[in-house]
This record gives structure tokens, sequence and C-alpha cells, in this order.
């Protein structure tokens, strides 16, 4: 054996046995050995959720509201009400909108709340993903909704506002959606990883 081969495989068995000291001291000094991967890392008393994948439009049940008011009957209550632009049957205009776009649209009605932001979503745990997809129809919405935690259905409720102009092209709703990512679980949930 010459001098070169024999310095060559002294190198090399240098090299392993080091890689192999790395290996040993990475798995002893492993802090997420009790890591459980069953629960998906979440706590206890935390509600499991699904932020991934988002469903598809066809997979979403909304109820869509009109937030905007409707005009008082009685002159005298009406000075007393702020002024918001009062758009007649907004939540059905959006609402079939909302059905060609191929979401299940249960219920279509006026909500006592009115406000001026573009579109309010309520929901709750079982919706966080759907509430994700959702919110990319409505683009330059500013309000962030409400997560109700008790809540146990699976359906999306959407309350339209004044400053509401128009539902996104598919083109727009695409880049919010690209854009918002899959939602974070709110406080109180964890990823169940699924």
């Amino acid at each position: 054996m010459s001098l070169a081969r024999a310095r060559a495989l002294a190198i090399v068995g240098v090299l392993v046995l080091a890689a192999l000291v790395l290996v040993v001291a990475a798995i002893v000094k492993d802090r997420q050995s009790n890591a459980s991967y069953a629960n998906g890392g979440c706590k206890a008393g935390d509600v499991r959720i699904t932020v991934n994948p988002l469903p598809r439009p066809s997979q979403i049940k909304l109820n869509v509201y009109n937030g905007t008011g409707e005009p008082n009957p009685d002159p005298a209550k009406r000075k007393k009400q702020p002024i918001i632009n009062q758009v007649p049957n907004l939540g059905g205009m959006v609402a079939e909108s909302l059905r060609n776009r191929e979401f299940k649209v249960n219920k279509v009605g006026e909500n006592a709340t009115k406000f001026d932001h573009i579109a309010r979503l309520t929901y709750g745990p079982k919706a966080v993903a759907a509430a994700s997809v959702v919110r990319a129809h409505f683009l330059g919405q500013t309000d962030p909704g409400g997560f109700d935690i008790k809540r146990t259905d699976d359906v999306v409720d959407v309350t339209v506002g004044s400053a509401f102009k128009e539902l996104g092209s598919k083109t727009e709703v695409n880049q919010k959606i690209a854009q918002l990512g899959n939602p974070s679980p709110p406080p109180g949930t964890c990823d169940a990883g699924h």
C-alpha cells in the first residue's frame, strides 16, 4: 500500500468517526423526544381544527346578511339613526353572486347590527379554513370578523356592510388566497395536522 493511499484511508476514517460522533450527540441532546405527534402539538383544553387544505367553494356553507340597514318607516326614529349607506336586498344580491361561485348559501336575511365595513365573517372552529377562502372574495376587507370558539356548526356567516362594492374577480381571489396562505389557528385552538 502506498503512503498516499494510507493517508486517504486515514482521512476518510477520521471523517466517518466525526460524523458518527455528531449523530450520536444529536440523538442524545434531542429536546423533541418528548413531543407528541399523535395530538399535533395541541395543549390540554385546545379545540382541534383543520386549517389545511383549504376547502373548495362548493364545500363551504354560508349564511348571508345585509348589514347596511333598512330605512326606518318612522320619520322620528329615522333622524336618530346613524347615516349608513342603506342598500335594500344587498344580502340577497351578494348571496346570488356567491351561489354563482358555487358556495352553498343556506340563509339570506337582514342583520340587526349595522356597520360600515366591507363584510364581517362570523364562524366557529369547524369553519376556520372555510372563512379564509370566503375572506379572499371580499377584497380590501379590514374587519377581522368574529371567531366564536363555542360555535359548533361548519357555517360561515357573512354580514355585508355599506363599504361593500363588489366581489373580487377570479384572478384577484386566487392572488388573495395565495397572499393569505393557510390560516393560523385562533386562540384556544390548535391545528389537528390533517
